[in-house]
């Protein structure tokens, strides 16, 4: 997770994406205006065009030889249309011609200019009906404006990348700050009652470092909350015994007692059994806010680095991205340790303990640098460990029986398969469900 609060390198190609999606949108958003509504003003003019500079030319040319024409006519002279074979009209061609014979009466042979260019914005080479020309001639007639030739205007090409931009801008703005913005006020606990959840760490880096920030927070607050229970738990408990004992010794004083000590001994009764309801009221306020359910919202990352500090001499390395979800987590931890403890009694150290998500499915692996198994071996906990795998005896230790629990509890499976260290490698599959989703 970067620790800069401005925007990072996946923020930057996710705006770039946003702006290259918006330019895409904005163009094709204009060859749609071009098609549906320059289109036909583009045909009537071209048409026009022609038809004046061809009923021009062959009026020209019944009175006078090519030779005489003006520099400016570009004829040709061939048998053959001059860009080779006539195929290659588009379908502005093809209605262009078709309005040069409905409205003009020009039915004429028309060949589009290919590369190399005659003209920088090209043009047509329309066949001329010239009485006694033999081969016939070629006219050539620049395209000064069409459907292709409009695209390639400055303004609209700067416009589309302006629009496009701005397209693009907004998209992310909404899709990148404004939604998880929203979803983080909405998920802000508006209560101190905890356990708090855990805020969505979705957006830019800022905000998620925000999200990040506060989520640390709000795990020291249930940190703290779940200490303090304990707390309350431990002293009724320890208050517990010895007022049980008391209230024997008391009891026995009554019987032994005379009737001038028989006062005293009910008041000693009458305090502790006052001091029974203080311990009891304390035992319900420790579970009072206690949550129903065990599972709660955890950083997975921090959760892992504060279990491997645990372990001295850099023993637990952690290598993993940033990831919340919803589980138990003492169950977690007593799982973790077991595997860990394990990890460092069979193999050497130091243990990696690593987790990815793939296809929603969480994996959590502890790798260890020992000799592996004696034979390659994959164990699937989900049930009564097969025969053949019984008989292992590497990595066999009770906490395993922890493990599997803790699998079996949350629909999960444990895999055991040699690491790419050489070493074992224990893996954790968890899978979200209807009741649990896990993954946040």
């Amino acid at each position: 997770m970067s620790r800069s609060s401005r925007l990072d390198r996946s923020d930057w190609a996710k705006l770039l994406l946003w702006w290259l999606l918006g330019c895409g949108l904005s163009f094709s958003v204009l060859i749609l205006l071009l098609h549906t509504l320059l289109e036909p003003q583009l045909q009537a003019e071209s048409s026009l065009r022609i038809s004046r500079s061809v009923a021009l030319v062959e009026e020209v040319l019944r009175r006078l030889p090519p030779e005489r024409i003006p520099p400016g006519v570009l004829l040709k002279s061939s048998s053959t249309p001059p860009e080779g074979s006539a195929d290659g009209l588009t379908s502005f061609d093809r209605e262009l011609q078709q309005r040069l014979a409905q409205q003009y009466g020009l039915r004429r042979d028309l060949q589009r200019d290919r590369p190399p260019l005659v003209d920088p914005w090209g043009g047509y080479w329309i066949r001329l009906q010239v009485p006694g020309q033999n081969p016939p001639l070629w006219l050539y007639q620049p395209e000064r404006l069409s459907s292709s030739s409009a695209w390639f205007l400055p303004l609209l090409r700067t416009s589309a990348v302006f629009f496009g931009v701005l397209l693009g801008t907004v998209g992310f703005l909404h899709w990148r700050i404004e939604i998880p913005f929203t979803q983080v006020l909405s998920t802000l606990p508006d209560t101190s009652q905890a356990p708090l959840p855990l805020l969505p760490e979705r957006g830019i880096a800022p905000l998620r470092l925000l999200t990040v920030r506060i989520n640390r927070l709000l795990e020291r607050i249930n940190d703290v909350d779940a200490a303090r229970r304990s707390l309350l738990r431990g002293l009724a408990h320890d208050l517990a015994g010895p007022q049980t004992r008391l209230m024997l010794q008391v009891e026995s004083l009554e019987r032994q007692a005379g009737p001038e000590t028989r006062s005293t001994t009910q008041a000693l009764a009458a305090d502790l059994q006052q001091l029974g309801r203080i311990t009891e009221q304390l035992t319900l306020l420790a579970d009072r806010e206690a949550t129903p359910s065990r599972r709660l919202d955890l950083a997975l990352d921090d959760f892992c680095r504060r279990l491997a500090a645990s372990y001295s001499g850099g023993a637990v390395e952690v290598v993993m991205r940033r990831q919340l979800i919803r589980i138990d987590s003492v169950a977690l931890e007593r799982a973790l340790r077991n595997l860990i403890d394990n990890a460092i009694e069979h193999g050497r150290p130091p243990v990696r303990l690593s987790a990815w998500t793939e296809r929603g499915v969480l994996n959590l692996v502890v790798d260890d640098h020992g000799s592996g198994m004696l034979t390659p071996t994959r164990r699937t906990i989900s049930g009564p460990p097969p025969a053949s795998d019984r008989g292992r005896r590497r990595h066999r230790g009770l906490g395993l029986e922890i493990v599997e629990g803790f699998c079996r509890e949350n629909g999960g499976q444990l895999h055991l398969e040699t690491s790419p260290q050489g070493g074992l490698r224990a893996r954790i599959v968890l899978r979200p469900t209807a009741a649990n989703p896990l993954l946040l």
